[in-house]
């Protein structure tokens, strides 16, 4: 009799599980919807029309010839802070303007392509959203972690440029 009950439990705490699981999901799809294209990637168009790259390498060759910094983007596809960070701070049309000045810009999938799982595990990034930036030679000088709006994304961009954390 004790087993049948220990296998009720389990059941339950099972079905409670998936439940709470499948919530989460969905909430996370409601109320931070990325444009997602359907093979793990977000469209250029969901963050303000950036022209975002999606290999770093090529985002480091072309801010050398444009002498621009890069902002290296690494999210996941299932992350909500990092779809937040895409529609109300990617898309804000001050900071395109800002970036588009200043930067070339580069979406990197942590757990996509070869290129980008290699490149969120070089620069040890383990939480999302988190903006790797490079200056215009091509060095690695900080990181910004999480989710921040607009003016504060764009003020901890300036005294990153400013005063650069890398070693």
């Amino acid at each position: 009799m004790k087993r049948s009950k220990s296998l009720g439990a389990r059941t339950v705490l099972l079905v409670v599980s998936s439940v709470a699981l499948a919530v989460g999901v969905v909430n996370s799809m409601v109320f931070y919807p990325g444009t997602y294209s359907g093979d793990g990637h977000f469209s250029a168009a969901a963050a303000g029309g950036l022209g975002w790259k999606n290999s770093l390498s090529a985002g480091l060759s072309e801010a050398k010839g444009k002498d621009k910094y890069v902002l290296a983007d690494v999210y996941t596809d299932w992350c909500g802070w990092c779809k937040k960070l895409d529609k109300d701070t990617f898309a804000d049309a001050g900071m395109v303007k800002y970036l588009k000045s200043k930067f070339v810009c580069v979406k990197i999938n942590a757990e996509g392509s070869q290129e980008s799982r290699d490149a969120a595990a070089k620069y040890n990034v383990h939480g999302f959203p988190c903006s790797l930036v490079f200056d215009t030679h091509g060095k690695f000088i900080g990181r910004l972690s999480g989710y921040m709006e607009p003016l504060q994304y764009q003020s901890a961009l300036e005294q990153l440029i400013a005063n650069p954390t890398a070693r």
